[in-house]
């Protein structure tokens, strides 16, 4: 009879969690039933949703986890951020806090003032280089888009023209691996122009953890010769004949190009204690990072040029550009930081600096707007 009991008891169990089943699999498909009436598809994290279809989501959600549901599982099905949904339920939601925090993060007149003269002053300058260049001067600490918004304001913006998207091409197997401190991976590579109705070569040596120029050359022909020159100004301009026995030196990524596959330059490069890697043949992408600086090169200094009268203002201009590029120009990759800041100072320097400038700053602004409106 003990057994028969037994029995029973495990029979009712498996009858109610049959049932309970059921119940949540009703419930799910009535929460995904209700998402389709309000006009919502997709994941809505991140999206801003209006008052009237939150509240119709947070009676969805209470219905459900009243009959059993968790409440993380009803989040789920509705493809919510249960934190969001939380701040909804509180109410904070609810408070203006748009403009950063109830507009107490507002920049000040004399900062907007600031953004429009020097884009008066510099009128080629983007959004972007204007508020890097007012970030490093400590004149304004205000963001790109900010920036953009101000321009637009006042009718300073630049015509803005969509280019056709390009294919994605997957990156070489090395791009896996992110330097982590600079000197470790410089990618080498070179590009043509055009001094005197003569082509001429410009070839450069990229550090991959600051995008820095590390050495460059401008020559009327590549060969080993020049490649090895560059590079032994390149070890020389980072010390690297310096380093201690033992020390980490860095890896020299370029194409098959016959002046890199040489023997004269393979033992050069052995001999200075570096290692030569070359990249995928036809793969780009294996050293896109040079690549990408060289192509900033193109744009902003070589395809503005139709033809350099002579080898100096080659060399002049060409040197100013690559200054620029190193010192001031900001870069995405770095942050928005120009590449020398990120060699000398590291990353990780220059974004705790900009955080607590940033919260200075802010800090400052609410200060401010209180007191203009204490009410």
């Amino acid at each position: 009879p003990q057994e028969q009991g037994s029995g029973k008891r495990r029979s009712r169990a498996r009858g109610r969690s049959a049932k309970e089943r059921s119940t949540r699999i009703d419930e799910g498909a009535s929460l995904t039933e209700k998402k389709r009436e309000l006009g919502l598809n997709g994941n809505l994290k991140g999206r801003h949703l209006s008052a009237a279809l939150r509240a119709e989501l947070l009676k969805a959600i209470e219905e459900t986890t009243s009959n059993g549901m968790s409440f993380e599982k009803a989040c789920r099905i509705l493809e919510l951020n249960p934190r969001a949904v939380y701040r909804w339920k509180s109410g904070v939601a609810k408070a203006n806090s748009h403009g950063g925090g109830g507009g107490k993060n507002r920049i000040f007149p004399v900062e907007e003032k600031r953004v429009v003269a020097l884009a008066k002053k510099l009128p080629k300058l983007s959004c972007r280089r204007i508020a890097y260049s007012l970030e490093r001067n400590s004149i304004a600490f205000i963001g790109k888009t900010k920036v953009a918004e101000i321009l637009l304001k006042h009718g300073l913006n630049h015509e803005f023209i969509r280019e056709k998207k390009k294919d994605t091409v997957l990156p070489g197997e090395l791009l896996v691996h992110e330097p982590w401190a600079l000197n470790l991976l410089w990618g080498m590579d070179w590009t043509y122009l055009r001094i005197a109705n003569a082509f001429w070569f410009l070839l450069v040596i990229v550090d991959w953890y600051s995008r820095k120029i590390v050495a460059w050359g401008l020559f009327p022909q590549i060969t080993k010769f020049e490649v090895v020159a560059t590079l032994t100004d390149a070890i020389a301009a980072e010390n690297i004949d310096k380093l201690p026995s033992g020390a980490m030196k860095p890896r020299i990524v370029a194409d098959h190009g016959s002046a890199t596959t040489a023997a004269y330059t393979r033992e050069n490069i052995e001999i200075q204690g570096l290692e030569l890697w070359l990249s995928g043949v036809g793969r780009a992408t294996g050293n896109a990072r040079t690549e990408r600086t060289i192509g900033a090169l193109k744009r902003e200094e070589v395809y503005l040029q139709e033809m350099y009268p002579d080898e100096k203002d080659g060399r002049t201009k060409l040197g100013n550009s690559i200054w620029d590029y190193n010192f001031r120009r900001p870069n995405a990759g770095n942050g928005g930081f120009a590449p020398c800041s990120v060699h000398i100072l590291g990353r990780k320097y220059l974004y705790e600096r900009r955080k607590t400038a940033r919260q200075t700053t802010q800090e400052r602004r609410r200060n401010f707007w209180d007191q203009k409106s204490p009410c």
